[in-house]
């Protein structure tokens, strides 16, 4: 029986993860259409992920209150709320508007769905790494699908798929509610009750020093700096093939329709051989290294085909990373204490986005490169204080 929900919750999983990104494609011709300021596509993000970022350890902590699929069905709705006003906006500041109030509700999805996995994992730690590689396959093979279908649901019209998302993420709240298991019985009982205080979400984020250690610490300043190139390549990615290439919202769908496949070959056997036979402590250092090296080779060779090769390449190496990341999370962290290092971890990964959508937006228009260099200086950093974590975890252990 909990085989049977855990992989109704994947399915689910997939769904949401698809509807989540329905309007990503059409994002950038919604700002065009409505002669909005080109730096819209980056502050937009921007906006959302900065109340992803303060939000995020507060829906962390609930989760050791609140049965998870609760949690789940909640953000849902109020995700879909967001977008909804998002998807109705003329102005900036309706933009923006629309994007945080969304951007309080999507960190909590995450949040409880890599809760939900490690609860129902119990304490075998191969167990939960394996899963959670699942979850973090299903997230990103569901996210490109979904690009694929939003760049062809923009071809109807920007609104067409602003209506499909709203009625989809929806959707997937009510199935979370109805398929998953209620895994209170499967944490550890609050020693005391929540408070007005713990939903305050800066007093959640404060928490972060009852389970902060400095290997951890370093895993987190890892998910948040390689948050910045990630979120400026990607973001700077799509709006660079409209406005350089004139490439329309099926353009970017069909590109991400290959990375789900790339990504969905990749986990099931790297990401795999990796959890079960190499100490990942070490050996996710290779992959930051490897996205470092495709994210330069961008920078070097300047062709469109190359251009639009090494983004696939790369987005799908890129992936191998979160699963390892988590994992490295996760085993630092006790019973008590892991749901809200899972927060803390969606907080991370936002605080990157925040800076990585923001700044490849405002540097955009001095010159289209500058967000891609960004993104490289990113991820060396991220690989230089990965290496300076493996030699603190190799000294550790001696």
């Amino acid at each position: 029986m909990k085989k049977e929900k855990l992989l109704l919750f994947f399915m689910t999983a997939f769904c949401f993860n698809m509807a989540a990104s329905f309007v990503h494609p059409v994002t950038p011709t919604l700002i065009v259409e409505r002669s909005l300021d080109s730096s819209m596509f980056g502050v937009a993000l921007a906006a959302m992920m900065t109340m992803n970022f303060l939000f995020s350890p507060f829906w962390g902590r609930l989760c050791a209150y609140v049965p998870t699929k609760r949690i789940m069905l909640i953000c849902c709705v109020g995700y879909a709320a967001g977008q909804l006003l998002f998807g109705s906006a003329y102005t900036e500041a309706a933009v923006v508007g629309g994007r945080m109030f969304a951007g309080i509700f999507t960190g909590g999805v995450f949040t409880a769905m890599s809760n939900y996995v490690i609860n129902l994992s119990g304490s075998d730690t191969g167990l939960r790494g394996r899963r959670l590689v699942v979850l973090t396959t299903i997230q990103n093979v569901g996210s490109a699908c979904g690009y694929f279908v939003g760049g062809m649901l923009g071809l109807l019209s920007v609104w067409t798929a602003f209506i499909v998302q709203v009625i989809c993420l929806v959707s997937s709240g009510i199935g979370y509610m109805l398929f998953c298991k209620d895994d209170t019985g499967n944490k550890p009982k609050p020693q005391k009750r929540l408070s007005v205080k713990d939903v305050n979400p800066f007093a959640a984020f404060l928490g972060a020093r009852n389970f902060m250690t400095p290997l951890l610490a370093m895993v987190f300043m890892i998910v948040a700096i390689s948050a910045i190139g990630q979120n400026s390549y990607e973001q700077c990615f799509n709006y660079y093939i409209k406005d350089q290439y004139g490439m329309s919202s099926a353009y970017n769908g069909m590109f991400k329709a290959g990375i789900a496949c790339l990504t969905l070959a990749l986990n099931s056997t790297v990401s795999m051989y990796l959890q079960k036979n190499t100490d990942i402590n070490k050996t996710f250092l290779y992959i930051l290294a490897v996205c470092t090296a495709l994210i330069c080779s961008v920078l070097i060779f300047r062709g469109q085909i190359v251009f639009i090769a090494v983004y696939i390449i790369y987005s799908s190496v890129m992936v191998l990373r979160l699963p390892l990341l988590q994992a490295m999370s996760a085993a630092q962290s006790t019973p008590e204490t892991s749901n809200a290092v899972m927060g803390f971890y969606q907080s991370m990964n936002s605080l990157g986005g925040i800076f990585g959508a923001l700044f490849a937006g405002l540097i955009y228009s001095r010159n289209p490169m500058y967000p891609f260099i960004l993104a490289f200086i990113a991820f060396l950093v991220s690989t230089l204080i990965g290496i300076a974590y493996r030699k603190m975890y190799a000294g550790n252990r001696k």
